[in-house]
């Protein structure tokens, strides 16, 4: 919202949106993080395969997952900073148009 309550602050909004963006980065690091301590993991239980497979199944999974979780919010972030972007350019177009119906 602006400062009266009505529209929306680009400023904050192209700020949220880069938080969001950040996050997704996040997603994954902790998605090749992950991935590769399940790999550890199975590895060390090669003489158990049920072990191993398990922890590779439940590692595809979760990194699918997480790999999923993360274009959503890589997506929501694009979204929000174009989103703000349109609205600075809404504002000063109507400013524009404004400011010449005043000045004449």
């Amino acid at each position: 919202m602006g400062a009266d309550g009505v529209g929306v602050d680009p400023t904050s909004a192209e700020r949220s949106g880069g938080e969001v963006e950040g996050l997704a980065q996040r997603y994954t690091d902790i998605s090749t993080r992950f991935q590769t301590e399940m790999l550890l993991l199975s590895d060390a239980s090669w003489s158990e395969m049920p072990v191993v497979n398990g922890a590779l199944d439940y590692c595809a999974d979760v990194v699918g997952q997480l790999t999923a979780l993360q274009a959503h919010t890589s997506t929501l972030g694009t979204s929000a900073v174009e989103g703000a972007a349109a609205a600075r350019r809404a504002d000063d177009e109507i400013g524009a148009g404004l400011g010449s119906i005043y000045a004449a």
